[in-house]
C-alpha cells in the first residue's frame, strides 16, 4: 500500500468518525429528557394557562379561580392506564404530557412532595413552639380512586396505577348512594363540588393551602377605600391594601404590569394589562407563551395596592377540556380498555369546586376535584413603582419549594364572594 493510500484511507478513517460523534452528540442530546419532576410542571404550567383562557370564556364577568395541578395528575394516571393510540394523542397534546415513559416518576414525586403531613404531636413542648406563631403553615395535596363493587376494575390497572403514582384504591358499595359515597370520603373541610348522574367511579382530589405572607409586606396595613374599574368599564369603591416599599420581583411592558409577592409556603403573581389590553387578551397571550411574563421579572423597589378578595368557583372542566381537543375518553369505552377489559369505561364529568382569599394576613386556598365515570418588550423605572390593581387582573400562585402552579385565576370584581 502506498503512502497515498494510507493517507486517504486514513482521511476516510478520521471522517467516518467525525460523522459518528457530531451523530451520537446529536443523539444524545435528543435523548437525554429534562429531569423531573420539572418536565411534567412545565407541562402543567402550559395545559394550566390554556385551561384559564379556556374557562374564562365561559364566565367573562365572573371572578375565577382554578386548581390545575389535580387535573393533570388525574389525567396523567388515566393516560397511563390506557392503550387507545388516538387518546394518547389527544391527552399529550391538550395536557402537554412529553417524555410519557417517565411522566409517572415526576408525578409520584409531585404528590410525595404535597403529601398530607401528620397531626402535630399535642405535647406541652410542641404547643409552646407554635404558638408564638399560630397556626402552622399548611399546604398539602391528596388524591384517592374510589369505585363501585369489589372486582369490577382490572387487577392490572390498579396495580398499574397504584404502583406508578402512589394513588390508594377503594371499593365501596355497589348499591350505596353517590351522595353517601362522597360524604364517607371526603374531607369535611373542603368544599364539595356537585355531581350529576350515576357514576362508577370517583378519583378525588384536595388541594390546602394556609399559609402568612413572608416578612412585612403589609403587617399593620389599614384597608382604605378606592375606585375599581369593572370590565363593563363602570366603577366601583372596593378596600385596598397598601404593601410595604420593599425589593419585589417586577415587571412593566406595554402589555402589562406584574409583580410577586412571597409567603412562607407559596408566591403569588399579579399581573394587571394596560389600559389599552384586556384579562382575555392577556389570557391568551400566556397561553401562547407561558414564560412571558415571569421571564421578564426584575427585582426592584416599589409598592402594591392590592384589593384583598375572597371567593368561591366551582364548574365542570369537562367543557374547558374538551374544548382544549380532549373528546374520547368521554365517549368511547374503548379508551380506558384497560380499566376494564370487557366494557370499558368513559369519564362523565370533572367537577371542581375552589375557595380562596386574599388578604392582609396571607393566603388560603381550598379545592375539591372529583373526576367521575361510568364503566362501559420591557421598560423598567429606577424610582420606585407604584402598582394599583384597580382594574380586573390575574394571579398565579406557586409552591415555593418546586414552583408548581397550584391555583390560578382572574379578579373581575374585588367586592363579589
Amino acid at each position: 500500500m502506498t503512502s497515498k493510500d494510507c493517507s486517504v484511507r486514513w482521511t476516510s478513517i478520521l471522517g467516518w468518525l467525525v460523522i459518528l460523534a457530531l451523530f451520537f452528540s446529536a443523539a444524545s442530546a435528543q435523548t437525554v429528557p429534562q429531569a423531573q419532576p420539572a418536565i411534567f410542571l412545565r407541562g402543567n404550567d402550559s395545559f394550566a394557562l390554556d385551561m384559564l383562557r379556556t374557562a374564562h370564556t365561559e364566565f367573562p364577568d365572573r371572578n375565577i379561580v382554578i386548581a390545575p395541578l389535580p387535573v393533570s395528575l388525574t389525567f396523567a394516571a388515566l393516560l397511563d392506564g390506557t392503550g387507545d393510540f388516538e387518546s394518547v394523542k389527544e391527552l399529550q397534546a391538550a395536557f402537554h404530557f412529553d417524555q410519557v415513559v417517565t411522566m409517572p416518576v415526576g408525578a409520584k414525586m409531585i404528590l410525595a412532595r404535597f403529601e398530607k403531613p401528620k397531626p402535630y404531636p399535642r405535647t406541652a413542648r410542641e404547643a409552646s413552639r407554635l404558638l408564638p406563631s399560630g397556626k402552622p403553615q399548611e399546604l398539602w395535596l391528596s388524591a384517592a380512586f374510589l369505585y363501585r363493587r369489589e372486582g369490577s376494575l382490572s387487577p392490572d390497572f390498579i396495580d398499574r396505577v397504584t404502583h406508578d403514582f402512589g394513588i390508594p384504591f377503594r371499593a365501596v358499595g355497589e348499591q350505596t348512594p353517590q351522595s353517601e359515597i362522597q360524604a364517607g370520603s371526603w374531607d369535611p373541610g373542603m368544599p364539595l363540588p356537585k355531581l350529576t348522574g350515576h357514576n362508577d367511579f370517583w378519583i378525588t382530589s384536595f388541594t390546602h393551602l394556609r399559609t402568612s405572607w413572608y416578612g412585612t409586606a403589609f403587617v399593620g396595613s389599614k384597608r382604605e377605600k378606592h375606585d375599581f374599574q369593572l370590565r363593563s368599564g363602570k366603577t366601583l369603591q372596593a378596600d385596598f391594601l397598601r404593601s410595604e416599599t420593599e425589593m419585589y420581583p417586577y415587571a412593566h411592558t406595554e402589555e402589562f404590569e406584574a409583580v410577586v409577592l412571597t409567603c412562607q409556603e407559596v408566591t403569588i403573581l399579579l399581573v394587571l394589562p394596560s389600559v389599552n389590553s384586556s384579562v382575555e387578551q392577556l389570557e391568551g397571550a400566556i397561553a401562547r407563551r407561558p414564560d412571558l411574563v415571569e421571564g421578564l421579572l426584575v427585582r426592584q423597589d416599589g409598592d402594591v395596592r392590592l384589593p384583598p378578595f375572597h371567593f368561591g368557583f366551582e364548574t365542570d372542566l369537562r367543557t374547558s377540556i374538551e374544548a382544549m381537543g380532549v373528546h374520547r375518553i368521554f365517549t368511547d369505552p374503548h379508551t380506558l380498555l384497560s380499566m376494564d377489559p370487557k366494557r370499558g369505561a368513559v369519564l362523565t364529568g370533572v367537577a371542581q369546586k375552589t375557595e380562596i382569599t386574599v388578604d392582609e394576613n396571607g393566603i388560603r386556598a381550598d379545592a375539591g376535584t372529583v373526576v367521575s365515570g361510568v364503566l362501559g418588550g420591557i421598560q423598567l423605572t429606577k424610582t420606585p413603582f407604584h402598582m394599583a390593581l384597580e382594574r380586573p387582573f390575574l394571579f398565579l400562585i406557586r409552591d415555593r419549594a418546586t414552583n408548581a402552579l397550584l391555583f390560578e385565576g382572574a379578579v373581575m370584581n374585588p367586592t363579589l364572594p
